[in-house]
């Protein structure tokens, strides 16, 4: 009977049980949700700061390649000698810049996750520790103009938070590393720093069903005195600090890869890949008092410093025909005489008499 004198039937008793119970299991769902909640939230967390230590790897390779490049041609350059195994002096340079970097990203990532990060079954708070060791990084090139960091699999990674635990292994990573914008020591010393040249990409370069890649064989401009794309090549960049104009670098299977440059091999004994080699023209002839009575050298690189003859490139007809000249340091048509040497002559579809 309640206050108002009602009585209750058993009946009517029982159907306030399922009530009580239901109230009960709903507070308890809540709580449970609510822990499942923080857990995925926290295991999120988790999850993200794994993630974000693959890449602190791959960018960490990325600019320890391109740190470790530009090292070597200052390396090159500063002591005026030529490296031996200039490939293993970048890999280290890259393991040690890795290894600085990616300690650094961690640390960091414990302070803004509260997490504990293990990489190697080994906490990165460890100062002494590294990352990568010998065989974990390497450097593969299959174009000329930049570089693979290769960054074996398989380094064990652990993150922890209370009784959340991520565990896994780094996969294989490959960064690229561009060279464009770098120095090139090979022409620097053997012109007896003379000429400084920086590698940039020439920009016409196609691959034509008709084998005209390079494209210099294209018609002279309106004064009859540049051979499109040649002068382009030749003018490059212009001349930056008013220093003599740096012609672009253009693929070349018969030049040098970046670390032939490095080493200061030739042709025949570079073991560079035919893929990862290039070429440039050196202007100004600063070894022309080692010519003597001979100008006429080849103004491609590699030929030019094996002293390597070669031919002018006549422009016009009869009265008209001139000799193609160089960029000078203004950058107009009126340096020295250029020449080529028969074999690149016909690489370049530039064996025609007169255009």
């Amino acid at each position: 009977m309640d206050e108002k004198g009602y009585a209750f039937t058993p009946l009517a008793f029982l159907l306030f049980i399922p009530v009580i119970v239901i109230a009960l299991s709903y507070g308890s769902i809540v709580n449970e949700l609510n822990d499942l909640s923080a857990l995925a939230i926290g295991g999120d967390v988790t999850y993200n700061t794994a993630t974000n230590i693959y890449s602190a790897m791959e960018k960490g390779a990325a600019d320890a390649g391109r740190n470790g490049a530009y090292n070597a041609t200052r390396n090159v350059i500063d002591n005026n000698a030529f490296m031996t195994d200039s490939k293993s002096y970048i890999t280290n340079n890259v393991m040690n810049n890795m290894n600085d970097y990616v300690i650094t990203a961690c640390q960091r990532l414990e302070l803004e996750t509260g997490r504990q990060i293990y990489i190697n079954n080994i906490s990165i708070t460890n100062s002494t520790y590294q990352v990568f060791k010998s065989g974990d990084v390497s450097i593969t090139q299959e174009d000329p103009f930049g570089f693979y960091v290769n960054i074996k699999g398989g380094i064990p990674i652990r993150v922890e938070q209370k009784d959340q635990v991520f565990e896994g292994y780094t996969p294989e990573m490959k960064a690229y590393v561009s060279i464009e914008g770098i120095e090139d020591p090979y022409i620097w010393i053997n012109s007896k720093e003379r000429i400084s040249t920086v590698i940039y990409k020439y920009p016409h370069f196609i691959k034509d069903p008709l084998g005209n890649d390079y494209q210099f064989h294209y018609s002279t401009d309106s004064d009859g005195k540049r051979l499109h794309y040649l002068w382009e090549c030749m003018n490059g960049t212009g001349n930056p600090s008013e220093i003599y104009p740096r012609p672009y670098y253009f693929i070349d299977p018969n030049g040098l890869s970046f670390f032939d440059r490095l080493e200061n091999k030739t042709s025949a004994s570079s073991t560079s890949a035919s893929n990862s080699r290039m070429s440039t023209f050196v202007l100004g002839d600063p070894l022309y008092e080692d010519h003597g009575s001979n100008a006429a050298i080849s103004r491609l690189d590699h030929e030019y410093f094996a002293g390597v003859g070669g031919t002018q490139i006549y422009l016009g007809t009869g009265s008209n025909q001139i000799e193609m000249r160089e960029p000078d340091i203004n950058g107009t048509p009126n340096g020295d005489i250029f020449y080529l040497s028969s074999a690149y002559k016909t690489f370049f579809d530039l064996t025609a008499a007169h255009y």
